[in-house]
């Protein structure tokens, strides 16, 4: 095989991996969002995490369950990036007491770059009849004052 056919084979690579690489950023961009009920845990996380991505902090608070040490001005100091996206992992409900997981994937800056992934597991319970976040919830790492 000559030089000239090795090198042509080569740049038929890079092209292919260049246009399924597109392909796969235009696929994932056109993902519809899936909108979950409001009475289950995971529509909860959903309708929480929405809230603080629009900037609606007092929102995303009246979500957490009313013994909680969190509140919205502990959201006020959270940093989310721009580029987030949330993807359901699971949701399990045992009575009155649910675990939903997700995976925050941010920082993807180009068709090459994936970002970073991390998961998250939320703890809720029923309170009044509603599904509520206890805890600590991500993207919350401590309440400002725990005695609160």
């Amino acid at each position: 095989m000559g030089r000239a056919t090795s090198n042509r084979i080569l740049a038929l690579i890079v092209i292919a991996a260049l246009v399924l690489s597109a392909v796969a950023a235009l696929v994932s961009s056109l993902r519809e969002e899936v909108k979950y009920s409001a009475s289950s845990p995971e529509g909860v996380v959903q309708m929480y995490l929405t809230a603080i991505i629009e900037g609606k902090n007092d929102q995303a608070a009246s979500y957490f369950v009313s013994d909680s040490t969190c509140d919205a001005s502990d959201i006020d100091r959270a940093y989310v990036s721009e580029t987030l996206r949330v993807n359901l992992i699971s949701t399990s409900v045992d009575g009155n007491s649910a675990y939903v997981k997700i995976d925050a994937n941010t920082g993807a800056s180009g068709p090459f770059d994936d970002g970073y992934t991390e998961s998250h597991t939320y703890r809720l319970s029923k309170e009044s009849g509603r599904w509520l976040i206890e805890g600590i919830p991500w993207p919350l790492w401590d309440c400002g004052n725990l005695n609160k």
